[in-house]
């Protein structure tokens, strides 16, 4: 594809992305829903067909996902965390780890392999920190019991992307002990070099740079350096045969534990953005909108059994931990639905040949569903 094509197509699809996500906003729905519709019209099977180069766009909208974990990390720290209570964060570690076996429990009920299954597990166990947010901001719900216990909860699952972006890799492994055991030593070995090198780079080369007089003049070189590190830290993990969402994530909180956070969150924001909508837009042209629409009935039960679902396993949790029936049933309901993070792992699930290109469609048209009714 010639790169004037190419930047035309990115061109449509923001474009489209922009008119789609302005009336999910006026519907009070969360803008991501229209980015995924703009990008299951606009392109991929059983569209219009205008956009092509799904394969190269998507390529772009990955450095995206990247951003959007270096800023998770920059946010990243222990005070932070600590604030939220000892008995709601583990609330929200149990509701990833009990999410992720009952659905893969479900899947193996339903006769898929138990990598399959444990790959959809971890893909839905998920929920949105974007829709849930705006809901919360928009109801001025934010300082509530449910909205507390639904932020810190949203907390532990961003920290939990991390580890399921390395453990859906080992899935393709095929199950055998051997190949599991090397994989696992191959990546805590790299990981440590990774880490060790980023803490060295973090700590004293770009803070230090950071402290210098010529970045406190010129603001431009803190976006530069903030995207270099955001982007270096991707690649770094990338190259370690890592996944790159650990590199980002680690680049981050490192910079996140420096004064400088705030101002560096503020920096890569806008181009977090942009890249952040590319990505959705083309989860969307991967999706087929006339499968979703022949296989209503089963996309609608899919949903419908993950929202039950998770919110049953909220509320039980969160009662065993001395929640008020109230507050546990508010804070199921408000994280039932599957979080935009699923669409990053269930990218990783189909790359691997983990889940098949039916089931991707399945997991993206029940997510899209999930996050329309979320509101």
């Amino acid at each position: 594809m010639e790169s004037w094509d190419l930047l035309l197509e990115i061109i449509i699809l923001l474009l489209g992305c922009l008119l789609a996500g302005s009336l999910m906003a006026w519907l009070k729905q969360s803008p991501l829903v229209g980015y995924l519709m703009a990008g299951m019209v606009l392109g991929g099977p059983g569209s219009l067909g205008i956009v092509k180069g799904e394969e190269h766009i998507e390529s772009i909208a990955e450095l995206g996902v990247a951003l959007l974990l270096f800023s998770l990390g920059l946010e990243f720290s222990w005070k932070r965390v600590v604030g939220f209570g000892k008995t709601t964060l583990l609330s929200g570690a149990a509701q990833v780890i009990v999410t992720l076996l009952l659905g893969a429990a479900v899947c193996r009920l339903f006769g898929l392999t138990t990598a399959r299954s444990l790959a959809i597990g971890a893909i839905i166990c998920l929920s949105s920190t974007a829709a849930v947010l705006r809901v919360l901001i928009d109801r001025g719900e934010m300082d509530s019991q449910a909205g507390r216990n639904s932020l810190a909860i949203l907390l532990v699952q961003d920290m939990a992307v991390v580890p399921l972006a390395i453990f859906i890799p080992l899935l393709s492994e095929g199950g055998e002990p051997a190949a599991i055991a090397a994989r696992v030593f191959g990546i805590a070995l790299a990981a440590t070099v990774v880490i060790g090198g980023l803490y060295f780079l973090m700590n004293y080369v770009a803070v230090r740079a950071l402290q210098s007089a010529a970045f406190g003049r010129n603001r431009e070189l803190t976006v530069l350096l903030s995207v270099i590190v955001g982007l270096g830290a991707t690649w770094a993990a990338h190259a370690a045969n890592l996944s790159p969402a650990l590199g980002a994530f680690v680049a981050g909180m490192f910079l996140g534990n420096s004064k400088f956070a705030v101002q560096i969150r503020a920096d890569v924001a806008s181009l977090r953005i942009v890249l952040l909508t590319l990505f959705f837009g083309a989860v969307g042209l991967i999706a087929d909108p006339v499968w979703m629409l022949n296989n209503l009935p089963t996309v609608l039960s899919v949903a419908v059994i993950i929202m039950i679902g998770k919110a049953t396993i909220l509320l039980i949790l969160l009662r065993l931990f001395g929640k008020s029936r109230g507050v546990s049933l508010s804070t199921g309901l408000c994280l039932c639905q599957v979080g935009e993070f699923a669409f990053v792992l269930g990218s990783e699930a189909r790359t691997g040949n983990i889940v098949s290109e039916s089931q991707y469609s399945l997991i993206v048209s029940a997510a899209v569903v999930t996050l329309m009714v979320t509101p």
